[in-house]
Protein backbone atom coordinates (compact mmCIF):
# COMPACT_ATOMS: atom_id res chain seq x y z
CA UNK A 1 0.00 0.00 0.00
CA UNK A 2 2.66 2.28 0.91
CA UNK A 3 4.48 1.67 -2.59
CA UNK A 4 0.82 2.66 -4.42
CA UNK A 5 1.02 5.72 -2.22
CA UNK A 6 4.43 6.69 -3.27
CA UNK A 7 4.29 6.42 -6.83
CA UNK A 8 0.75 8.37 -7.12
CA UNK A 9 2.35 10.68 -4.63
CA UNK A 10 5.39 11.11 -7.41
CA UNK A 11 2.60 11.84 -10.04
CA UNK A 12 1.46 14.56 -8.34
CA UNK A 13 5.01 16.08 -7.08
CA UNK A 14 5.48 16.37 -10.74
CA UNK A 15 2.28 17.81 -11.97
CA UNK A 16 2.68 20.16 -9.16
CA UNK A 17 5.95 20.81 -9.91
CA UNK A 18 4.48 22.41 -13.01
CA UNK A 19 2.01 24.34 -12.13
CA UNK A 20 4.28 26.15 -8.96
CA UNK A 21 1.83 25.55 -6.32
CA UNK A 22 2.08 25.71 -2.36
CA UNK A 23 0.50 23.32 0.04
CA UNK A 24 0.85 22.12 3.50
CA UNK A 25 2.24 18.32 3.64
CA UNK A 26 0.93 15.54 5.26
CA UNK A 27 2.21 12.85 8.30
CA UNK A 28 3.81 9.92 7.17
CA UNK A 29 1.46 7.73 8.66
CA UNK A 30 -0.79 7.06 5.54
CA UNK A 31 -1.63 3.73 6.60
CA UNK A 32 -2.91 4.02 9.89
CA UNK A 33 -4.87 7.27 8.62
CA UNK A 34 -6.49 4.87 5.27
CA UNK A 35 -6.83 2.16 8.15
CA UNK A 36 -9.00 4.86 10.32
CA UNK A 37 -10.97 6.04 7.08
CA UNK A 38 -11.88 2.89 5.95
CA UNK A 39 -13.31 1.86 9.21
CA UNK A 40 -15.60 5.05 9.49
CA UNK A 41 -16.64 4.46 5.96
CA UNK A 42 -17.71 0.95 6.49
CA UNK A 43 -21.19 1.16 8.65
CA UNK A 44 -22.07 4.13 5.74
CA UNK A 45 -21.75 1.72 3.17
CA UNK A 46 -24.10 -0.72 5.20
CA UNK A 47 -26.10 1.68 5.59
CA UNK A 48 -26.74 2.88 2.16
CA UNK A 49 -26.75 -0.70 0.88
CA UNK A 50 -29.24 -1.72 2.63
CA UNK A 51 -31.44 1.64 2.54
CA UNK A 52 -31.43 1.88 -1.56
CA UNK A 53 -32.52 -2.06 -1.81
CA UNK A 54 -34.27 -4.88 -0.90
CA UNK A 55 -32.25 -7.83 -2.71
CA UNK A 56 -29.20 -9.18 -0.90
CA UNK A 57 -27.73 -9.18 -4.17
CA UNK A 58 -27.85 -5.55 -4.53
CA UNK A 59 -27.09 -4.76 -1.13
CA UNK A 60 -23.83 -6.41 -1.51
CA UNK A 61 -22.97 -4.86 -4.77
CA UNK A 62 -23.48 -1.70 -3.57
CA UNK A 63 -21.69 -2.14 -0.34
CA UNK A 64 -18.12 -3.20 -1.94
CA UNK A 65 -18.70 -0.55 -4.79
CA UNK A 66 -19.21 2.24 -1.90
CA UNK A 67 -16.07 1.06 0.10
CA UNK A 68 -13.99 0.36 -3.20
CA UNK A 69 -14.68 3.67 -4.29
CA UNK A 70 -13.90 5.11 -0.82
CA UNK A 71 -10.65 3.04 -1.07
CA UNK A 72 -9.73 4.27 -4.18
CA UNK A 73 -10.57 8.19 -3.22
CA UNK A 74 -8.43 8.00 0.36
CA UNK A 75 -5.88 6.52 -1.61
CA UNK A 76 -5.64 8.86 -4.65
CA UNK A 77 -6.07 11.82 -1.92
CA UNK A 78 -3.54 10.31 0.58
CA UNK A 79 -0.88 10.38 -2.74
CA UNK A 80 -1.58 14.00 -3.62
CA UNK A 81 -0.89 14.85 0.41
CA UNK A 82 2.35 12.63 -0.54
CA UNK A 83 3.22 14.75 -3.57
CA UNK A 84 2.71 17.95 -1.93
CA UNK A 85 5.03 17.08 0.77
CA UNK A 86 7.95 16.07 -2.28
CA UNK A 87 7.03 19.55 -3.93
CA UNK A 88 7.51 21.57 -1.16
CA UNK A 89 10.44 20.31 0.27
CA UNK A 90 12.03 20.57 -3.52
CA UNK A 91 11.96 24.54 -3.03
CA UNK A 92 14.73 26.12 -2.76
CA UNK A 93 13.63 28.98 -0.42
CA UNK A 94 14.69 31.94 -1.55
CA UNK A 95 11.43 34.52 -3.01
CA UNK A 96 12.40 35.62 -6.64
CA UNK A 97 11.30 37.98 -9.08
CA UNK A 98 9.53 36.18 -12.01
CA UNK A 99 9.82 37.52 -15.20
CA UNK A 100 9.27 36.10 -19.10
CA UNK A 101 12.91 35.42 -20.08
CA UNK A 102 12.44 34.66 -23.55
CA UNK A 103 13.49 37.27 -25.92
CA UNK A 104 15.85 38.77 -23.70
CA UNK A 105 19.63 39.35 -25.52
CA UNK A 106 21.24 35.93 -23.30
CA UNK A 107 23.86 36.05 -25.59
CA UNK A 108 24.85 39.43 -24.58
CA UNK A 109 25.13 37.69 -21.09
CA UNK A 110 27.18 34.06 -22.64
CA UNK A 111 24.40 32.00 -22.10
CA UNK A 112 23.30 29.44 -23.77
CA UNK A 113 18.99 28.35 -24.13
CA UNK A 114 19.94 25.38 -21.86
CA UNK A 115 21.34 27.96 -19.27
CA UNK A 116 18.23 29.94 -20.08
CA UNK A 117 15.84 27.01 -19.51
CA UNK A 118 17.75 26.23 -16.12
CA UNK A 119 17.41 29.87 -15.04
CA UNK A 120 13.81 29.93 -15.61
CA UNK A 121 13.61 27.00 -13.26
CA UNK A 122 16.05 28.74 -10.70
CA UNK A 123 13.24 31.66 -10.67
CA UNK A 124 10.56 29.42 -10.06
CA UNK A 125 12.43 28.26 -7.03
CA UNK A 126 13.83 25.13 -7.99
CA UNK A 127 17.41 24.06 -7.98
CA UNK A 128 18.12 23.10 -11.73
CA UNK A 129 19.52 19.68 -12.23
CA UNK A 130 22.06 20.88 -15.05
CA UNK A 131 23.79 23.46 -13.85
CA UNK A 132 24.16 27.20 -15.50
CA UNK A 133 28.05 28.10 -16.85
CA UNK A 134 28.77 31.26 -16.10
CA UNK A 135 31.44 31.64 -19.07
CA UNK A 136 31.89 35.95 -18.17
CA UNK A 137 35.37 36.06 -17.20
CA UNK A 138 37.51 38.36 -15.06
CA UNK A 139 39.01 41.09 -16.97
CA UNK A 140 42.04 39.78 -18.03
CA UNK A 141 42.19 36.54 -16.88
CA UNK A 142 40.73 33.15 -17.61
CA UNK A 143 38.92 32.75 -14.16
CA UNK A 144 35.10 32.76 -14.14
CA UNK A 145 33.53 36.22 -12.64
CA UNK A 146 31.93 35.94 -9.35
CA UNK A 147 30.72 38.96 -9.82
CA UNK A 148 28.42 38.14 -12.88
CA UNK A 149 26.30 35.92 -10.73
CA UNK A 150 26.09 38.19 -7.63
CA UNK A 151 24.64 40.40 -10.19
CA UNK A 152 22.18 38.33 -11.60
CA UNK A 153 21.04 36.86 -8.59
CA UNK A 154 20.65 40.52 -6.88
CA UNK A 155 18.63 41.39 -9.49
CA UNK A 156 16.27 38.26 -9.10
CA UNK A 157 16.31 37.85 -5.33
CA UNK A 158 12.97 39.71 -4.09
CA UNK A 159 14.56 43.23 -2.06
CA UNK A 160 18.14 42.05 -3.59
CA UNK A 161 21.47 40.44 -2.18
CA UNK A 162 23.40 43.77 -0.96
CA UNK A 163 23.43 43.57 2.90
CA UNK A 164 21.64 40.36 2.84
CA UNK A 165 21.15 38.61 6.35
CA UNK A 166 23.25 35.69 7.79
CA UNK A 167 20.79 32.90 7.34
CA UNK A 168 19.56 33.81 3.41
CA UNK A 169 23.24 34.45 2.67
CA UNK A 170 23.99 31.12 4.11
CA UNK A 171 21.01 30.18 1.65
CA UNK A 172 22.11 32.11 -1.11
CA UNK A 173 25.40 30.80 -1.37
CA UNK A 174 24.12 27.29 -1.32
CA UNK A 175 21.85 27.55 -4.17
CA UNK A 176 24.70 29.52 -6.41
CA UNK A 177 26.77 26.21 -5.10
CA UNK A 178 24.11 23.81 -6.59
CA UNK A 179 23.02 25.81 -9.57
CA UNK A 180 26.18 27.47 -11.14
CA UNK A 181 29.14 26.50 -12.75
CA UNK A 182 31.96 28.97 -13.15
CA UNK A 183 33.25 28.21 -16.91
CA UNK A 184 32.54 24.66 -16.25
CA UNK A 185 34.36 24.28 -13.25
CA UNK A 186 32.90 24.04 -9.73
CA UNK A 187 31.99 27.01 -7.37
CA UNK A 188 35.07 27.45 -5.47
CA UNK A 189 33.53 28.36 -1.61
CA UNK A 190 36.03 30.23 -0.65
CA UNK A 191 36.32 32.66 -3.43
CA UNK A 192 32.32 32.93 -3.79
CA UNK A 193 32.83 33.97 0.48
CA UNK A 194 35.84 36.59 -0.47
CA UNK A 195 34.17 37.73 -3.98
CA UNK A 196 30.56 38.66 -2.28
CA UNK A 197 31.94 40.47 0.60
CA UNK A 198 34.32 42.60 -2.28
CA UNK A 199 31.14 42.92 -4.36
CA UNK A 200 28.78 43.83 -1.73
CA UNK A 201 31.29 46.65 -1.00
CA UNK A 202 31.78 47.82 -4.60
CA UNK A 203 27.84 47.80 -4.95
CA UNK A 204 27.61 49.99 -1.68
CA UNK A 205 30.57 52.68 -2.80
CA UNK A 206 28.49 55.33 -4.70
CA UNK A 207 31.61 56.48 -6.88
CA UNK A 208 32.18 52.94 -8.11
CA UNK A 209 30.54 51.03 -11.03
CA UNK A 210 30.25 47.57 -10.52
CA UNK A 211 29.90 46.75 -14.95
CA UNK A 212 28.43 43.37 -14.27
CA UNK A 213 25.83 44.67 -12.41
CA UNK A 214 25.35 47.30 -15.08
CA UNK A 215 24.58 44.58 -17.98
CA UNK A 216 22.77 42.67 -15.90
CA UNK A 217 20.65 46.44 -15.75
CA UNK A 218 20.98 46.71 -19.02
CA UNK A 219 19.41 42.85 -20.34
CA UNK A 220 16.59 42.60 -17.97
CA UNK A 221 16.10 46.09 -16.55
CA UNK A 222 15.80 47.28 -12.91
CA UNK A 223 14.12 45.00 -10.44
Amino acid sequence: MKGVIEAIGKFFYKFLKKKESFYHSLDKSEGKKILFLLTCMTPVAFIAAFTFSDSFKTQLLIFTGYLSMAFLTIILSAGYQSGLKRFHRDKHGLEMIKINLYGKDFPKLLLTDEDLDNFHLLLMGYVPQTKINNRNLIKNGSSANYFFVFSLMHRFVRDGIIDIDTARRKMLFEIIRESFSMNGNPVNPNTLESSFSRWNTSMKDKQMVVLEHEKIIEVFGEQ
